[in-house]
């Protein structure tokens, strides 16, 4: 470089002419000296980086020469070529040193230092997965003859540098305890963990001691806890008004217990804990496999914990508090390796902060029969003290009513005898009184015989009951009547007619019917009710021979026709019109009964004839009536009839 100033400085003096005439080729062969430029020079790689390399040739006016440049390394157990444009660092060659050459067809060369050094660690992190890398610092691990803990590595080529060190706590080392995956820089550590309850923690640590970076997990020894609150405040929710099963707890659950509670004022709380395997010795592992924490406020505080066994699902984890003097909030949490659940703690002072003027009832006095029972709805005034103080309901005389359970603010009330008592009802100091009669009992309610179950739609018939009482004497309650399906058929009691109801046809379908007197309800009946026929011609071609008949009934005659088509039965009987033999023209008077289907009318007009001819007998009539406002009419053509 020296020459090439001087050079430049020489063409000052003597002009740009001058300078021209002296450049030299830019070829070697024309160039009087060659500079070999290497770039970079004095190179420093660590295992996994990878150096582009390049080398630059000119002469000494400064031109490039184009001329190929073989490259080569002094040591290859320190580095090596990528083709002729890279160099990386091998393996084994760290802290150590070598020359890379750049050399020209002319045997000229030029060289620059590699020297390979340590990684330094830049941390070490324990991962959920090798797809992810989310960091972890816990995790569950039971009864497990084999399990493992990743680690991620940065920079993963470090593990091309040191050999990772793994520690173990709580839990035993499967044989290799420590796999390692260089592509993506992770350590695997493998282990056991034994069948009990406790805590246990993994290491690793890459690096020289002054400078290693490591990092731990820690294991939770324990049963996996399937949890959630459940009792009262969660009727609502499907399973957990009772302890859910294994089965059902994955499908509902409740993580959140919220409670207002009096001053001076006790409540317990449950969690159901059930573990799959439903052995004993999982389930009391699992004994310790969670904790109560007090997390804030101190309105209440801890004054019982136990564990419930539950044989073949698990146990019930019960906490009791206690409220003092002082309103406020207290927030406890259940502690799980799975998840936390949280109970609020709201005390308040309810008796002054929630006054009661008045206890309410919707019944009173209260009439009911034995074996009868009312739904009290109790509330009380002002109504935003009821969440506070809920009637608390007692009968003077057990013997006479029993006092139910609460759904709401509706409680039953339920007659045992005959006789005369009374409800005292309490709340916040305040007191009702509410008189309660008990009358005839019914013993059972019995479908009397020829209620019609089949129907015409826009038919009404008449179906009777025999309601017996306990004691015998009549019947004094009206009857509740009830169809299951109003829009097919409508069931009511005869207008003050207790034995009595009335069926009308609506609709064709079916609709059960039962009626229920004092509580207690008849047998289901099944009604069906039908189309009524409007048109109906029977022909020999959709009726049935062999199941169509004209008798004699006494002195009733009697014609039956099967149909094929929409109705199964067609039976008319005209009464007092045999005399001795079938064949001839019947008038049917107004009043005659058709039976279609079991469901029976009255007929207003018609005419039958019976024709036997040569050992066949056939029938033909042509009958209307009326069920209600609507008209039928059947007529039957030369139908074949077996006598």
């Amino acid at each position: 470089m020296k020459r090439y100033s001087i050079i430049v400085l020489l063409a000052t003096f003597l002009g740009v002419t001058l300078f021209s005439a002296c450049e030299e080729e830019a070829t070697l062969d024309g160039a009087s000296e060659i500079y070999i430029t290497i770039d970079p020079t004095n190179i420093s790689l660590k295992i996994g980086d990878t150096v582009r390399i390049s080398a630059t040739v000119t002469n000494l006016s400064g031109k490039v020469i184009r001329t190929p440049i073989a490259w080569s390394v002094e040591d290859k157990s320190v580095a090596r070529l990528l083709g002729d444009t890279a160099i990386i660092a091998v393996n084994g060659g760290q802290e150590k040193e070598t020359k890379l050459k750049a050399m020209l067809e002319n045997g000229k060369y030029a060289l620059t230092t590699v020297s390979v050094s340590r990684n330094l660690p830049e941390g070490v992190t324990c991962v959920e997965n090798d797809s992810t890398f989310i960091e972890m610092t816990s995790k569950r691990s039971y009864n497990m003859a084999h399990d493992s803990i990743l680690f991620a590595v940065s920079p993963k080529t470090l593990l091309y540098d040191y050999k990772p060190v793994a520690t173990l706590e709580g839990v035993t080392a499967f044989d290799p305890m420590v796999t390692v995956d260089t592509v993506k820089g992770l350590v695997a550590v493998h282990y056991a963990a034994p069948r009990s309850s406790g805590e246990g923690k993994i290491s690793l640590s890459v690096g020289d001691a002054s400078m290693a970076k490591s990092a731990s997990c820690d294991i939770v020894i324990a049963p996996e806890l399937m949890a959630t609150f459940y009792g009262e405040k969660y009727a609502n929710m499907p399973y957990l008004g009772t302890r859910p099963s294994k089965e059902v707890l994955s499908m509902y659950f409740a993580y959140t217990y919220e409670a207002e509670m009096d001053i001076n004022s006790e409540d317990t709380l449950r969690i159901a804990m059930n573990i799959q395997s439903g052995a004993r010795e999982d389930i009391e592992n699992g004994y310790n496999a969670y904790r109560w924490e007090v997390v804030s406020g101190g309105s209440v505080v801890i004054s019982g914990k136990s564990n419930e066994y539950v044989q073949n699902e698990g146990f019930d984890a019960v906490l009791t508090v206690r409220s003092g003097v002082e309103e406020g909030l207290t927030e406890i949490h259940c502690i799980t390796p799975d998840t936390v659940f949280v109970a609020t703690f709201n005390v308040q002072d309810f008796t002054n902060r929630y006054p009661v003027d008045e206890i309410t009832v919707d019944h009173d006095p209260i009439i009911l029969p034995v074996g009868g029972t009312v739904l009290l709805t109790t509330g009380v005034i002002p109504a935003s003290s009821y969440a506070y103080h809920k009637p608390v309901v007692k009968a003077v005389d057990p013997t006479k009513v029993s006092v139910g359970e609460y759904d709401g603010n509706v409680i039953p009330i339920r007659a045992l005898e005959l006789g005369e008592t009374e409800l005292v009802l309490t709340s916040n100091g305040k007191e009702k009184r509410v008189k309660v009669t008990v009358t005839e009992g019914i013993q059972s309610v019995l479908w009397v015989s020829g209620n019609a179950r089949t129907l015409f739609e826009g038919q009404s018939v008449q179906w009777g009951i025999d309601a017996k009482t306990l004691s015998g004497d009549e019947n004094p309650y009206d009857v509740t009547w009830i169809s299951t399906n109003p829009d097919v058929l409508t069931a009511e009691q005869s207008g003050d007619d207790n034995k009595h109801g009335t069926i009308t046809g609506i609709s064709a379908g079916t609709s059960d019917v039962t009626a229920e007197v004092a509580g207690v309800s008849s047998e289901v009946a099944t009604v069906k009710v039908i189309a009524l026929p409007v048109g109906l011609n029977l022909t020999a071609s959709n009726t049935e021979k062999a199941n169509s008949a004209v008798y004699e009934d006494g002195n009733d005659l009697v014609v039956i026709i099967t149909s094929t088509a929409e109705y199964n039965q067609i039976m008319l009987t005209l009464p007092d019109a045999y005399k001795g033999d079938y064949d001839g023209v019947y008038s049917i008077p107004s009043g005659t009964v058709v039976n279609v289907d079991g469901a029976t009318a009255e007929v207003v007009s018609g005419s039958l004839t019976v024709t036997t001819t040569g050992g066949e007998t056939v029938v033909s009539y042509d009958i209307s009536g009326r069920v209600g406002s609507r008209t039928f009419s059947i007529k039957a053509t030369d139908v074949p009839v077996s006598l």
